[in-house]
C-alpha cells in the first residue's frame, strides 16, 4: 500500500503520478495507491475568493462548487487509485498503520503526508468565535452568505468588512470583494459597504518585490480599499478588532487571512519538525526524531506540511501550489524508483532531488485585473488576468480529461461574467 494523506495539490499529484508509473510497469496487481481525504473532492483553493464574492443571482451553491471542488471519484475514475473518505487521527509509525477518526485502519509501506494546513490564529482571543477563515469551500460559502446577509439587513447604513492579513490570500479576496461591492452600487443597489485590510507588517505582500507591492497598493487606492499597516491585532471581539496601538476597528464581517499553520496531528508524530512543520531531506523523506527510532516503511511529506530551506536563500520555501505540485512529483518519482529496483526492473536506484525555484506567480486584484510576474517580466491589468485564466485551464487539464477540464473552466468564466452583470 502506498498511502497518500490529503488530496490537495501535492497529494493529488503524487497519487496520480505513482498510479501512472505503476500502470506503465505492469505492477497494479502488486501495489495499491490509496488516497485519503476528509472531503470527497479536490479543492482548487486559488479560486475560493471568487466563490466568496459571487452573488446568489450569478450562481447557487452547486454552481460555485462545480468550479472549485472537483469530485475525487471523477479525477480517479480511469485509474486504480482507491479513494478513502476520512480524517487522520494518528499514524503508528512503528507498525505502519494510518488510524482514521472513524476507527478505520490502513496499513502502508509508503506514506505521503500532504494534509494541507489549518488557520493560524496566533493565540489571539476571539478569532475562532468572531472571524471567518478562507481556506475551504465551506469557508467561502460562509463569507458569501454573511456579506449578503449584512448588506440586505443594513442597506444604506455603513458596513465595514475587515480582512486581517495582507498576504496574497487577503489581497486577492479584498480586491475581488471591493470590485463586487462597487458593481452592486453601479447597478443601483443599496450597498454602503467598504473593505479594509489590516496588516501587522509595514506593507502588504511583505515577501514580494517592491515593484509588485507598489502596483498592488496603487490598485487598492484606485478601488478604494483602506490599507492599515504596522498594526498588530490583539483581540477580535463580536463587532470590533482591538489593535496593539489601542485603536478599535469596528466590523460587520471579519475575514481571517493572517496565516496558516501545519495540522496539529503532525506534532504528535516522532518526526523532526520546526514550529510544527516536518523537516525533510532533499528527496522529501521525513526524518525520525532520534537516529535510533525504528520507523516502518518510508514516510514523505509535501506542501504546507514541511519546513524546507532553499539552500541559496537560506529561507523556507513559500507554501504555494506550484511548490506542492513539484514536491508531489518528486515524491512519486522516488517511490517509483524504489519499487522498480525492488522488482528488479532497474539495476540501481537514482533518486530525484527537489530543487526549489522562483515560481512565476499571478495576483488577481479585483475583476479582470491582475499582476503577473514571469521571471523579469511584470504584466498588469487585463492580459495578466487572461494569463491567470490560462494557468487555471492548464492545471485542470493536468488532473482531468480535456473535455471535463474545458467544461469546468468555461463554467467558471460564465459565473464570473454573470456575477459582474448581476452586481
Amino acid at each position: 500500500h502506498i498511502v497518500i494523506l490529503g488530496a490537495g495539490f501535492g497529494g493529488l499529484k503524487a497519487a496520480l503520478t505513482i498510479e501512472k508509473g505503476l500502470k506503465s510497469e505492469g505492477l497494479l496487481d502488486r501495489y495499491q495507491v490509496v488516497l485519503v481525504d476528509r472531503n470527497s473532492y479536490h479543492t482548487y483553493t486559488p479560486a475560493l475568493y471568487e466563490v466568496a464574492t459571487s452573488s446568489h443571482e450569478a450562481a447557487n451553491n452547486l454552481d460555485v462548487k462545480s468550479i472549485v471542488a472537483f469530485p475525487l471519484s471523477e479525477l480517479t475514475a480511469h485509474t486504480s487509485v482507491l479513494v478513502v473518505a476520512g480524517k487522520v487521527r494518528t499514524l503508528d509509525l512503528a507498525e505502519g498503520d494510518v488510524h482514521l477518526q472513524n476507527g478505520e485502519k490502513i496499513q502502508y509501506e509508503y506514506v505521503v503526508l500532504a494534509l494541507g494546513s489549518e488557520t493560524n490564529d496566533f493565540g489571539i482571543p476571539g478569532v475562532d468565535e468572531h472571524a471567518i477563515g478562507l481556506r475551504t469551500f465551506t469557508d467561502a460559502l460562509r463569507i458569501r452568505d454573511k456579506v449578503i446577509e449584512v448588506i440586505e439587513e443594513k442597506q444604506n447604513e455603513k458596513i465595514n468588512i475587515v480582512i486581517s492579513g495582507g498576504g496574497s490570500t487577503g489581497v486577492e479576496f479584498a480586491g475581488e470583494l471591493q470590485t463586487w461591492l462597487m458593481a452592486m452600487r453601479d447597478k443601483g443597489k443599496k450597498c454602503n459597504a467598504w473593505v479594509s485590510i489590516v496588516e501587522g507588517g509595514p506593507q502588504i505582500l511583505g515577501p514580494f518585490p517592491p515593484k509588485i507591492v507598489a502596483k498592488a497598493v496603487k490598485r487598492f487606492r484606485d478601488l478604494g480599499v483602506e490599507l492599515i499597516t504596522s498594526e498588530m491585532i490583539t483581540e477580535v471581539r463580536k463587532h470590533d478588532i482591538q489593535l496593539k496601538s489601542g485603536r478599535s476597528l469596528p466590523f460587520d464581517v471579519c475575514v481571517w487571512a493572517a496565516g496558516v499553520k501545519a495540522p496539529s496531528v503532525l506534532g504528535t508524530m516522532p518526526l523532526q519538525n520546526e514550529r510544527g512543520r516536518l523537516q525533510v531531506e532533499r528527496m522529501m523523506q521525513c526524518l525520525p526524531e532520534t537516529p535510533d527510532l525504528k520507523i516502518y516503511g518510508k514516510i514523505y511529506a509535501v506542501g504546507d506540511n514541511i519546513c524546507f530551506y532553499d539552500l541559496a536563500t537560506k529561507k523556507p520555501i513559500p507554501g504555494v501550489a506550484r511548490a506542492a505540485i513539484s514536491q508531489g512529483k518528486v515524491v512519486a518519482m522516488n517511490i517509483l524508483e524504489d519499487i522498480r529496483y525492488h522488482e528488479k526492473l532497474s539495476p540501481n536506484i537514482a533518486h530525484t532531488v527537489y530543487q526549489p525555484m522562483h515560481y512565476p506567480y499571478i495576483l488577481p486584484i479585483g475583476g479582470k485585473w491582475a499582476i503577473a510576474k514571469l521571471g523579469p517580466i511584470v504584466l498588469t491589468g487585463f492580459w495578466a488576468w487572461v494569463l491567470k485564466e490560462l494557468v487555471e485551464l492548464n492545471y485542470m487539464f493536468s488532473i482531468m480529461s480535456p473535455l471535463r477540464a474545458l467544461r469546468a473552466w468555461v463554467k467558471g468564466l460564465w459565473v464570473v461574467i454573470k456575477n459582474e452583470k448581476a452586481g
